[in-house]
């Protein structure tokens, strides 16, 4: 039997893919953990819908240490370069939807294509997702006319009428982004219009932007392949008005989805995965990374530090499974006999069993 919080495979008798380690999630924090634990000769993969994770938000980045300014998409495409560089390898436009600890102490990953995955370790660094309207038609068209990135999605619709359905400092810079690029950009926010000062008045002095303040989406409007428009209603009269436009862009915040990994890690108020300082979670070989942690400050280069410290705990950690006494404390310093290069990739058939 599996002991508490552990499940036998359920592979369905498919072959999975394996692994020593797999990195769920390629923002900061996984890049990251991938490009230390590459560069040490372990064979991981890195698993995650998209390339940069929230780092593809930031328009520009000015305070990595060592960079002046960098686009985020750009400086997750170094870190990823840099990973590959050493030998780890990406698997884009996946998600992972389950994760069980098997009887012999390895990990099934199961994603949302119905790949199986096996490995020693695994490290979460899936940030956090975007929050959702949750109204009809969404997931329909989303990626059809529906988007939750609007510096990544913005210039695809240059020339057309846009809305953006947000809050806060989020919702502005994307409603003064498409103000550049759109004939007309709705600003669907549920409260009063609020943030940076400079941005509230940027916005309102926009000719081609109107706001409207205590509304909510209702529901997406499409012709069966592209949105069409947004169906939205005033909070306080309950009045319902169609907007005309062909992109919705979702600012509305994000949230850490994480139910599916709650038998296996503990959650704070917030959902995010607690973690200690080196990263380790409850469950032996399961560790956590940047943004979906309850580490406090949620900043790339603090993401970035995060996902070293969870790539070398879990080095050390398959070291003490597979019987070796090396353990790395630093980039530049080692104990033990094993060199800086040699390789992990023994595969999980040749691991010594617990």
């Amino acid at each position: 039997m599996a002991a508490a919080g552990q499940q036998g495979s359920s592979s369905g008798g498919r072959e999975p893919e394996r692994h020593d380690v797999i990195v769920v999630g390629a923002g900061m924090a996984g890049l990251t953990a991938a490009l230390y634990l590459a560069r040490q000769g372990v064979d991981v993969l890195v698993v995650s819908r998209d390339l940069g994770g929230q780092l593809l938000q930031a328009t520009v980045i000015e305070n990595y240490p060592g960079i002046e300014a960098i686009k985020g998409v750009d400086l997750a495409m170094r870190v990823e370069k840099q990973a590959k560089t050493f030998g780890a390898k990406t698997r884009y436009g996946e998600q992972i939807v389950r994760i069980d600890r098997l009887e012999d102490g390895t990990f099934e990953l199961e994603s949302n294509r119905g790949n199986i995955y096996r490995a020693e370790a695994v490290i979460l660094a899936f940030g956090k997702t975007p929050r959702r309207m949750n109204v009809p038609g969404e997931e329909e068209y989303d990626g059809r006319g529906v988007s939750y990135c609007t510096i990544c999605d913005g210039p695809l619709f240059r020339g057309k009428n846009t809305v953006v359905v947000g809050i806060g400092d989020q919702g502005l810079e994307a409603v003064a982004l498409l103000a550049g690029l759109c004939p007309k950009v709705y600003y669907v926010t549920p409260t009063r219009l609020f943030g940076d000062p400079d941005l509230v008045a940027r916005v309102k002095a926009a000719p081609n932007v109107e706001i409207l303040e205590n509304h909510e989406p209702v529901r997406v409007i499409g012709d069966g392949k592209r949105v069409k428009g947004l169906v939205v209603r005033n909070k306080e009269t309950g009045e319902e008005r169609t907007l005309d436009v062909e992109g919705i862009f979702v600012e509305l915040g994000y949230e850490a989805k994480t139910e599916f990994v709650k038998h296996l890690v503990d959650l704070n108020e917030n959902k995010e995965i607690i973690v200690d300082k080196m990263g380790r979670t409850k469950t032996p070989g399961l560790f956590a990374a940047g943004d979906v942690t309850d580490i406090p400050f949620k900043q790339a280069v603090i993401s970035a530090g995060d996902g070293a410290k969870a790539a070398l705990a879990a080095f050390n950690y398959l070291q003490k499974r597979r019987g070796r006494q090396v353990e790395i404390k630093g980039d530049w310093k080692k104990t033990g006999k094993v060199k800086p290069k040699v390789s992990m990739r023994l595969g999980l058939k040749k691991r010594k069993q617990q």
